[in-house]
């Protein structure tokens, strides 16, 4: 098993400093990369991304890929 994990709290964004404009169409490429490689651990959180961390997940990983094929670890926010 490899021990690497692909975070989703950095992602390429289509507009520079607008962090809830997250390039899908990259990180889809990055996904379909990172488990080519034969990785499978994802990290995300609540408020990454102006709160679009967990979405971009979805829509690159979770709809596309089987779900036996990876795991995803999510944080709760603390400030609510």
């Amino acid at each position: 098993m490899k021990k690497l994990g692909f975070g989703m709290m950095r992602l390429p964004l289509q507009v520079p400093g607008k962090e809830a404009s997250i390039d899908l169409e990259q990180v889809c490429s990055m996904v379909d990369q990172f488990l080519a490689q034969g990785f499978t651990y994802f990290d995300t959180a609540y408020m990454y991304h102006e709160f679009k961390s967990e979405l971009a997940l979805r829509e690159a990983l979770v709809k596309r890929h089987a779900r036996d094929s990876f795991t995803v670890a999510d944080k709760l926010p603390t400030m609510f």
